[in-house]
C-alpha cells in the first residue's frame, strides 16, 4: 500500500515554485521509486498569504493563481491565516521545507521555524545558508535529539553535491581545509573591473542582468561569502564558527591598479573563501586574491562557482559548478528529498 509523505513550505518564492513543478512532473517517479505518495499540505508565503489543505494542495491550481494575480486568493478555501508554526500544525506536515528569505545577520527567522519543526517531530529540508552559518551544531543535535533529518544540500553551489560529496561518497575523509568562489557577483564583478570597467559600471552590469541586487553590498563586501563558508566549514568539519569569526575583505578593496599589477606578473585576482585547520580551530577568510593564470578558478566567471575540498585520503578535489539557474536551485531540495525518502 503507498505510503503518504506531506510537505510543508515555508516561502513561495522562484525557487518553490519550481520545486513545485518538479514536484507535478516526478509525481509518478516518486510513487513508483518509493511507494509513496507526495504531497505539500502547507504552503507559507512572505507576500502570497498562505494555504493549508491535510488533504493534499492543487499545485497547479496554486502555481495559476500566483502567475496569474501574484498571491493567492483570500477567498479560497484553503486559505489560512495565522503565524508559519501555526500553518506547521495546521498543515500535519511530516516535512518542512524551509525557504524562506535569508538573514545573513543572524540567520532568523529561519533557524526557529526549523527548531519548532524538529521539536514537533518533522523532518528538515532548508535553501537556506543563515542556519547553518550561525547555529548548526545546535539544529544538527535538536534534529538527532527527535529523531528526524536534517538536509541542506542547496545551500551552497544549489545542486551541486557539496555536502553529499563527504557523507555519501569520500567515506572516512577529514578535511584540513575548503576553499572556493562561492559567490557569483563578487566573481562576476572582479572579471569586469578586470576588463577595464568601473566599479560602478560593472555593478550596473551585475544589476542589469538580475546578478546583484539593488543593494549588492551583502555580496560586494563579503557576507553572502562569510556564511557560505561558515556553513561549509560547519557541517564538513566541526568548526564551530559564525560569519562574525570571518575575517571579511571586500571586493571594493580591489583597484585598478591592483589588477594591472597582478596582469603584470601573470597572475588573476578573485575573491577567494577560505576555511583552515589550525591546531583545534578553524580560521576563515573571505578576500581578493592573487592566483596563478593557469590555476583552475580562473576558468570561474560569471555566475560559475567552485569548491576545493583539501582532504587527508583523497587528496585535493575541485569541484565546478558552470552557471547554474533556478532548475539546479530546485533540484538540490529535490535531492534532498530523495535523501530523505532513501533513509526514512
Amino acid at each position: 500500500m503507498n505510503k503518504t509523505l506531506k510537505l510543508c513550505f515555508i516561502g513561495f518564492g522562484n525557487v518553490g515554485q519550481k520545486f513545485s513543478r518538479l514536484l507535478l512532473e516526478k509525481e509518478e517517479w516518486l510513487k513508483s521509486r518509493f511507494s509513496c505518495r507526495v504531497i505539500v499540505t502547507g504552503i507559507a508565503g512572505r507576500s502570497k498569504g498562505s494555504l493549508v489543505n491535510t488533504g493534499g494542495l492543487d499545485l497547479t491550481a496554486v502555481l495559476s493563481m500566483t502567475e496569474q494575480a501574484g498571491h493567492f486568493d483570500p477567498d479560497s478555501p484553503d486559505f489560512f491565516t495565522g503565524t508559519p508554526e501555526a500553518l506547521m500544525d495546521a498543515s500535519e506536515a511530516d516535512v518542512l521545507v524551509e525557504m524562506s528569505t535569508l538573514s545573513i545577520r543572524d540567520g532568523l527567522p529561519a533557524a526557529d521555524y526549523m527548531r519548532y519543526a524538529f521539536r514537533h517531530g518533522m523532518h528538515v529540508i532548508t535553501a537556506n545558508k543563515g542556519p547553518e552559518a550561525w547555529y548548526y551544531n545546535e539544529l544538527k543535535d535538536l534534529a538527532a535529539d527527535n529523531g528526524v533529518q536534517f538536509l541542506y544540500e542547496t545551500i551552497v553551489l544549489d545542486g551541486t553535491p557539496t555536502f553529499n560529496l563527504m557523507t555519501e561518497t569520500l567515506h572516512g575523509n577529514a578535511l584540513s581545509g575548503i576553499a572556493g568562489i562561492l559567490n557569483g557577483t563578487s566573481n562576476y564583478v572582479l572579471k569586469l573591473l578586470e576588463e577595464g570597467r568601473s566599479y560602478e559600471e560593472a555593478i550596473r552590469a551585475a544589476q542589469e542582468i538580475g546578478l546583484a541586487e539593488a543593494d549588492p553590498s551583502m555580496d560586494i563586501d563579503g557576507w553572502d561569502g562569510a556564511a557560505k563558508i561558515c556553513a561549509m566549514a560547519n557541517i564538513l568539519m566541526d568548526a564551530h564558527i559564525t560569519p562574525e569569526d570571518v575575517s571579511v575583505e571586500s571586493v571594493r578593496s580591489v583597484t585598478a591598479e591592483a589588477l594591472k599589477r597582478a596582469r603584470s606578473r601573470g597572475k588573476c585576482i578573485k575573491y577567494i573563501c577560505r576555511a583552515k585547520r589550525a591546531g583545534d580551530k578553524v580560521l576563515a577568510s573571505v578576500r581578493p586574491e592573487e592566483l596563478p593564470r593557469e590555476h583552475a578558478y580562473n576558468s570561474v566567471n560569471g555566475t560559475s562557482a567552485v569548491f576545493t575540498l583539501y582532504t587527508d585520503l583523497a587528496g585535493e578535489l575541485t569541484v565546478i559548478q558552470t552557471d547554474p539557474g533556478l532548475l539546479q536551485t530546485a533540484y538540490g531540495i529535490y535531492s534532498d528529498l530523495i535523501t530523505l525518502m532513501k533513509r526514512i
